[in-house]
């Protein structure tokens, strides 16, 4: 019985290695490596415990600083997320790029430097996009003089 779940569990890592998932976990570094860790948490979560363990054999937990939280836009265009610190401590809306741009170019970067095909950029770049959950910048369109001024965009 254990000889066929080890077989399907090497069959399924064998399968996962194939993955963007995979691939931009392996060869990101600390930083971007934990932002991904969030964004495919978002969008995978029922995969993350055998994806971390083909990742990083012997896993068995993730330890702190980790983001906590999918992303949001601040009021300044600001990507922000919380953050769990080494002490436990949830640090809210911690910056985690400067601007939309930044984002955008840091994760172009990793899926060029990858040769990610397109079907996979695609869904590297759906996950990115559903990682971000609110946008808390003013309505750019806004009249100040309308009642509703406060409006946000999202």
């Amino acid at each position: 019985m254990q000889a066929a779940i080890d077989l399907d569990f090497q069959r399924a890592a064998d399968e996962l290695r194939q993955t963007w998932q995979y691939r931009v976990l392996k060869a990101t570094g600390k930083q971007v490596y934990s932002v991904l860790l969030s964004v495919i948490a978002h969008s995978f979560d029922e995969a993350m415990p055998v994806l971390l363990r083909v990742v990083h054999p012997g896993f068995t937990s993730i330890s702190a600083p980790f983001y906590c939280s999918a992303a949001k836009i601040d009021k300044a265009g600001r990507i922000v997320a919380d953050l769990v610190t080494r002490d436990g401590l949830i640090l809210k809306d911690t910056v985690v790029f400067k601007s939309q741009t930044e984002m955008r170019d840091c994760f172009r970067r990793v899926a060029d430097m990858l040769k990610l095909s397109d079907r996979d950029r695609l869904e590297f770049f759906t996950a990115l996009r559903k990682w971000v959950v609110a946008d808390r910048r003013l309505d750019p369109t806004m009249d100040a003089r309308d009642p509703d001024a406060r409006r946000l965009v999202n």
